[in-house]
């Protein structure tokens, strides 16, 4: 059986898009697909595609994979492009043929000739990343803070069919343990925050971190526009800043759940002042629960899921884990040095 590992053709969008929803029986529209890879403001994604040559009649694919651009930025205001791992998939009918391991050699050679130097995301499948080369150097973690139990239990049931009676039991007791931890809230300081401009990110950044080797997400102008202004899933962004310009918070809500996506404050800040702050914001809109996504890969980091616990949220320490390709032979970024949030998700979860 002969595989050929090359890129995907423009002409060929479709069939990567429908082989993406037979496997993972979905329905991904193709607009998604345009604007997660063909739209990003730092290049079109670099997208691999494994075809079955022995099929003759049509373009079978049999896998894909693909990197898209991403600037990161310092504190002193230099610039990295990495790239995002995104849409790794094989047939399951076409395992053990290596395919997966071809893909991202021909991968790896593309990203270099484009000028990435890093390759980063997010996935369960620990060993399979390990394999071909990345590091796997910290899994993420999250926190929940539910605001309507019976609600918060519906919604969190709902994002897994397979759930047997014990786990709903289990996601019933953890509506309510989050609940009546949530209450503390109550009872603690506030910060006033007033509404900013989404296109104020970047500038809240470097305003909190300037000088500092740590990088995070290039948020231009062109990259707000699209990850937040042109997100095709549902969500609604609202940036935030406090009265002393001492904390700087992104939010997004929809109707079942709320995220703090986003926060940059100095360590030593009373950055739970400003959550209990963004947790009232978000109770106004109606939302049941409020999730967050969270790393203890840094002091900064590690300092927010404190102030996170402070505020009344329950951590969670389970989730997927972060994979790490370096691509430099400078080895210019260590990935303790990211200031990582959800914005480095899709944006659908």
């Amino acid at each position: 059986m002969a595989i050929t590992i090359r890129l995907l053709r423009d002409d060929e969008i479709q069939l990567a898009n429908n082989f993406f929803n037979a496997i993972y029986q979905t329905n991904r529209p193709l607009v998604n697909f345009r604007w997660e890879f063909l739209e990003g403001p730092f290049g079109k994604a670099i997208y691999v595609v494994a075809i079955d040559d022995s099929v003759t009649d049509i373009v079978k694919v049999v896998g894909i994979q693909c990197a898209i651009p991403v600037e990161l930025i310092n504190g002193r205001g230099e610039r990295v492009l990495s790239a995002k791992s995104e849409d790794t998939l094989v047939d399951p009918a076409y395992r053990g043929q290596k395919i997966f391991e071809r893909m991202y050699d021909l991968l790896f050679e593309a990203c270099r000739h484009a000028g990435i130097r890093y390759i980063w995301g997010f996935t369960p499948a620990k060993k399979a990343f390990e394999r071909i080369g990345f590091a796997i150097p910290f899994a993420t973690e999250q926190a929940l803070l539910v605001l309507q139990p019976l609600a918060a239990y519906r919604y969190l049931k709902s994002l897994n069919e397979q759930n047997k009676t014990l786990d709903k039991i289990k996601i019933l007791g953890l509506s309510y343990l989050s609940w009546f931890k949530g209450l503390k809230r109550l009872f603690g300081d506030h910060l006033t925050l007033t509404e900013t401009p989404l296109s104020d990110k970047d500038k809240a950044f470097q305003r909190h971190y300037a000088g500092q080797d740590l990088f995070t997400l290039h948020e231009t102008t062109a990259y707000l526009t699209w990850r937040l202004g042109h997100n095709p899933f549902g969500n609604h962004y609202r940036s935030y800043q406090s009265v002393l310009g001492n904390f700087d918070a992104l939010v997004n809500s929809r109707p079942n759940v709320g995220y703090i996506e986003q926060i940059f404050a100095p360590v030593k800040s009373p950055q739970h002042s400003g959550i209990r702050s963004l947790v009232d914001i978000l109770h106004k809109q109606g939302v049941p629960l409020i999730r967050t996504f969270n790393f203890s890969s840094n002091d900064v980091l590690k300092a927010q899921g404190r102030q996170l616990s402070e505020a009344g949220f329950t951590y969670l320490k389970r989730g997927s884990y972060f994979v790490w390709k370096s691509l430099d032979d400078q080895e210019r970024i260590q990935p303790s040095q990211l200031l990582i949030n959800r914005l480095f998700t899709q944006g659908n979860l």
